[in-house]
């Protein structure tokens, strides 16, 4: 049994749980049997009961040693050989508690900036560099999975081609994160409607627990229905990023399954962690981070995408992201873990 602990709430992490998500069922490819605890059960997908054999809401708790010592006892009574850790509020008591339980874990991090016990620890942004984790390694035996190899995607993407659609016109992906969108839709097809009126088309995709999916969607029919497209939570989002030919959208963990497409990206920041990741998509692959969306002008947004359009048509977006990490990750998982003293209980 393989634990994992998730930050994810209608208001953000979608993300993190999609990534969870698409790690546990590599994961379980290798054998192993799956808990998800944290998250509300409302946020369960269809597939969720097939995947975890355990999912277990618990709220996060004031003190930061309580939340460890409430996740090793689940741990303990599910006898788990291992955890992963998906949430930044893991600080550095919370983490010293669970070294404390022997029960090895992953840990995702974005930053290297606080201090790391964990066994593994899994940074995919293209910046993630060895030298920043020397100075916060508690855990000198660590074994990092450092840069955009390591992406987590579902397993469904490495076996979806980019479409080279024929037709004329652009096509435009756009998402805010599975949750909240805060506005930022809204606005993007306010600020855009000069293109939209020209021919460009729209493809939106915002999670189920999005607030703003009815208000969003009425927006819609009163400005250019035939133009632009919203889909809640599609079954297959894979599909629609391969058919587009650009990105709009947060600078969030979408980002390494756009890049998987190559599409070009116009990138800005819903929430604080998201700043980081959109200046090291744009170092690394000519992604336009435009900062905090609530500081960008119509205008700034209007012409970031033209140019991006222009731009695509004599360059291509180099893929950094090519659909194995999670594959990855769990086979390296699996055999330190299946040689472990403690790997007597890892299997069905």
């Amino acid at each position: 049994m393989i634990v994992f602990r998730c930050d994810a709430s209608d208001q953000w992490g979608m993300g993190n749980l999609m990534r969870c998500r698409a790690l546990a069922a590599a994961l379980k490819t290798e054998g192993f049997l799956l808990a998800m605890v944290g998250p509300d059960a409302q946020l369960q997908q269809t597939g969720d009961t097939e995947l975890f054999s355990e999912w277990i809401a618990l709220p996060w708790q004031a003190v930061s040693v309580d939340n460890a010592k409430q996740l090793v006892e689940i741990a303990q009574q599910l006898h788990a050989v291992g955890l992963v850790i998906d949430d930044p509020r893991a600080d550095d008591e919370f983490q010293q508690c669970l070294q404390a339980s022997n029960i090895p874990w992953l840990q995702f991090d974005g930053t290297a900036s606080k201090p790391l016990w964990a066994d593994w620890v899994l940074n995919a942004l293209p910046n993630a560099e060895q030298s920043a984790y020397d100075k916060v390694l508690r855990n000198k035996k660590a074994q990092l999975f450092l840069g955009p190899t390591y992406a987590v995607l579902r397993p469904e993407f490495k076996r979806k081609a980019k479409i080279h659609r024929q037709s004329t016109g652009t096509k435009v992906f756009m998402t805010f994160g599975g949750g909240d969108d805060r506005g930022a839709v809204a606005w993007c097809i306010n600020s855009l409607q000069p293109l939209i009126t020209k021919g460009l088309r729209i493809h939106i995709i915002s999670g189920a627990a999005n607030v703003r999916n009815a208000s969003n969607l009425a927006m819609i029919q009163t400005v250019a229905p035939e133009q632009i497209e919203y889909a809640i939570q599609p079954p297959a989002p894979w599909d629609i990023m391969s058919e587009c030919d650009l990105a709009v959208m947060a600078s969030g963990t979408t980002v390494h399954e756009v890049n998987y497409f190559q599409l070009p990206m116009v990138l800005m920041s819903l929430v604080d962690n998201q700043h980081a990741p959109g200046q090291a998509w744009a170092k690394a692959v000519g992604a336009d981070y435009l900062g905090d969306w609530r500081t960008v002008s119509s205008t700034v947004l209007l012409e970031a995408v033209e140019q991006a359009i222009q731009h695509m048509q004599v360059t291509t977006t180099p893929a950094l992201v090519d659909g194995w990490g999670a594959s990855r990750i769990a086979q390296a998982l699996s055999q330190q873990l299946k040689t472990n003293t403690m790997g007597v209980a890892y299997a069905n």
